[in-house]
């Protein structure tokens, strides 16, 4: 499980893995109880999976919005994630830049620095 753990601390559980509740420790929600934050595309899925369990299941009205939504969600980070590799392999032109910027921003797939 440790995919895409490569993160800072973790400042929920301190680098720990578990957070105090008051039926004693649980594993904690943001490192998934590595203690160090995972990348924020294996962030964003953990968060989805946790939601759909949580809210997605059953015949009801709101289970069948929280599936379309989760799939509406994995679809577009799919697309934004393919216009970036897209932008890669065409001539780099400042829209070309500011398009893979854009998409990147939503993703948080590259950690962004500012030009100095």
């Amino acid at each position: 499980m440790n995919a895409g753990l490569e993160g800072r601390a973790c400042e929920t559980c301190y680098g720990e893995g578990q957070v105090p509740t008051d039926a004693g420790p649980v594993t904690c929600p943001d490192c998934g109880g590595a203690g160090r934050l995972p990348h924020a595309a294996t962030h964003v899925e953990w968060r989805l999976r946790e939601i759909e369990r949580a809210f997605g299941t059953g015949p009801t009205e709101v289970a069948e919005s929280v599936r379309w939504l989760a799939f509406e969600i994995r679809r577009a980070r799919r697309a934004l994630t393919e216009i970036i590799a897209i932008s890669g392999d065409i001539m780099e032109t400042p829209e070309v830049t500011r398009l893979r910027f854009i998409a990147n921003r939503a993703l948080s797939l590259y950690e962004e620095f500012p030009v100095k």
